[in-house]
């Protein structure tokens, strides 16, 4: 996943097909920037991100470390290119990528805290 859109995913287009009801135009192209700069940073496409969270949440209890969520807290420390904002809001824009994907993440990432 390097330079192609998210939007060539499936579950990229699912996701915004689900948020553009909930948001003005310019906060879901935010959204998608915000995707495409995690996807950049992590090495994997949306369609990957989704298929590794499904593997994850169907091997619970057995799995102790969620890696998903760790992902996302991971990114926000290391990337020091944006501000504490900016990976604020990646942060969540990716969040709700896993909610509108019916494969959340937000119980881990209360536990990543």
């Amino acid at each position: 996943m390097i330079d192609v859109s998210v939007l060539e995913f499936i579950s990229a287009q699912r996701w915004r097909e689900r948020i553009v009801p909930e948001l003005p135009h310019m906060a879901v192209e935010n959204h998608i920037w915000a995707l495409q700069v995690f996807c950049r940073w992590a090495k994997k496409n949306p369609d990957e991100l989704i298929s590794e969270r499904q593997e994850e949440m169907a091997a619970r209890p057995r799995s102790k470390k969620p890696v998903s969520s760790d992902r996302i807290v991971a990114y926000q420390l290391a990337d020091k290119s944006k501000t504490k904002q900016s990976k604020a809001f990646i942060a969540k824009a990716v969040a709700s990528f896993y909610e509108k994907n019916r494969s959340s993440i937000n119980q881990d990432m209360a536990h990543a805290r």
